[in-house]
C-alpha cells in the first residue's frame, strides 16, 4: 500500500474519530463513563488508522486491532461469566452461528411478519446487519470485524516461521462450502442449531447441550479437538488461520455473498514478478497457482493486507468492481473496515475495559 501524505492520513483519521465518536455518543446514552471508555477506544481505533495510512502497511495494524478485540471479546463472554461464576445458558450473539441456520432465520422471519410480532421480527433482523456489512466490505469481515477470527490468527503468530508447510488443493478449500449446505440442510430440518450443538470450537455457554452423558462427552470431544487442532496447533504450526480457512461455515457464506463487495484484490499480470511470496504468506489459503505460474486471488480472500504490503514488485492492489480503474479504493476500504470493526467492537470492549479496572 502507498504511503499517504500527513495531510491525507490526519484527514482520514480524523474523519474516522469523528464518525466513531457521534455513534459512541449516541449509543452511551446517559453513561458518561461508558462514553468517554468508548471515546478512548475510537482514538485507539483512529490512531491505528493513522498508521496504516502513514506507514503505508495494512496488516500489521489490522492485526493487533483484530487480535485486541479477541482478547476482550474472550473476556466478556467466557472470563466474566464462567471465573466469575456468573454462569449463562444463553450464548452471546454468534454470526458464525447464523450462518449454517439461515434457512431457519429466514423462516422465522416470515413467521413473525405474517403473525404480526413486529417485536420479534424486529430483534430477529439484528442479523441482517451482518449482510450490511457482507456486502459493504466484503470477506474483509473475516479479517477486520470477526471476533473469533482474532484467536486462531492470534495462534498463528505465535511460531516466527511455519514448521509445517501446509498447502491445500482447490477442493479441499471449498469444504467449507459443502459443509455450509451441509449444515443449512440438517439444520432446517432438525429446527437446530447443529453446528452449535456439534461442532463450534468456541463453546461458550451451556447452551445447546445434549441430556444424555455419552453424547454430552461427543460433543465435548468435538468442540475440543476443534479448538485444540484447527484453532490453536495448526495455526501455530503454520501460520495459516486454519478454523477460518477449512471449517468456518460463516466465512464460506461470506464468500459467496461478498462477491457483490465493490472490493477485490487484484493481480496486475505486468507487474507480477511470479515469486510466490504472496501465496507463502496467504494466511487462508486464497492465492491459486495455474498452470502458467499465473497467480490468481480467489473468492476465500478476507481482504487482511498481508499479500499487498509483501509483494516486493507493488502488483497487488484493491480495486473497485465499479470504476475498473485504480484510485485510491484501498484508503476507501481501510476506512470502511475501520469504521464497521469500530461500531461492532464498541459494543462490548470499552464496557470490558471498564470492568478490568473496576469501574463497571
Amino acid at each position: 500500500m502507498l504511503k499517504k501524505s500527513l495531510r491525507i492520513s490526519v484527514a482520514l483519521s480524523i474523519s474516522l474519530f469523528i464518525f466513531l465518536s457521534v455513534l459512541s455518543f449516541i449509543s452511551a446514552g446517559d453513561d458518561r463513563l461508558l462514553f468517554y471508555a468508548k471515546l478512548i477506544w475510537t482514538l485507539l481505533i483512529s490512531f491505528l488508522g493513522f498508521c496504516i495510512y502513514q506507514n503505508g502497511i495494512i496488516s500489521k495494524y489490522r492485526s493487533i486491532l483484530f487480535i485486541t478485540i479477541a482478547f476482550f471479546f474472550f473476556l466478556e463472554f467466557k472470563f466474566f461469566r464462567f471465573i466469575s461464576f456468573t454462569k449463562t445458558t444463553i450464548p452471546p450473539y454468534c454470526h458464525i452461528a447464523q450462518a449454517p441456520t439461515l434457512f431457519n432465520f429466514l423462516n422465522s422471519q416470515f413467521l413473525a411478519i405474517t403473525s404480526g410480532q413486529w417485536r420479534v421480527w424486529g430483534v430477529l433482523t439484528l442479523g441482517f446487519l451482518w449482510l450490511l456489512i457482507i456486502f459493504t466490505i466484503g470477506q474483509g469481515i473475516c479479517s477486520w470485524v470477526c471476533f473469533y477470527g482474532g484467536i486462531d490468527e492470534a495462534c498463528s503468530k505465535i511460531a516466527r516461521k511455519p514448521l509445517i508447510k501446509l498447502k491445500i488443493s482447490r477442493p479441499w478449500r471449498d469444504f467449507p462450502i459443502a459443509f455450509l449446505i451441509f449444515l443449512l440442510i440438517v439444520s432446517f430440518l432438525q429446527g437446530l442449531p447443529v453446528f452449535c450443538s456439534w461442532f463450534c470450537p468456541f463453546k461458550m455457554t451451556e447452551a445447546f447441550w445434549e441430556s444424555d452423558p455419552v453424547m454430552r462427552i461427543t460433543q465435548a470431544a468435538l468442540f475440543w479437538s476443534a479448538l485444540v487442532g484447527f484453532v490453536i496447533i495448526l495455526p501455530i504450526l503454520t501460520k495459516k488461520r486454519t478454523f477460518c480457512s477449512l471449517i468456518c461455515p460463516f466465512g464460506a457464506l461470506v464468500s459467496l455473498c461478498g462477491k457483490v463487495s465493490p472490493y477485490k484484490v487484484t493481480i496486475n499480470k505486468e507487474k507480477c514478478t511470479y515469486c510466490g511470496k504472496c501465496q507463502d504468506l496467504c494466511p487462508v489459503f486464497a492465492i491459486e497457482n495455474k498452470v502458467s505460474h499465473e497467480y490468481k486471488i480467489s473468492n476465500f480472500c478476507n481482504r487482511c493486507g498481508k499479500c499487498i504490503d509483501a509483494c516486493p514488485a507493488d502488483a497487488i492492489n484493491i480495486l473497485s468492481k465499479q470504476t475498473g480503474r485504480e484510485i485510491d479504493t484501498r484508503d476507501i476500504f481501510v476506512f470502511l473496515s475501520l469504521l464497521v470493526t469500530g461500531v461492532i467492537s464498541g459494543s462490548f470492549v470499552p464496557r470490558v475495559f471498564l470492568q478490568l479496572i473496576g469501574l463497571k
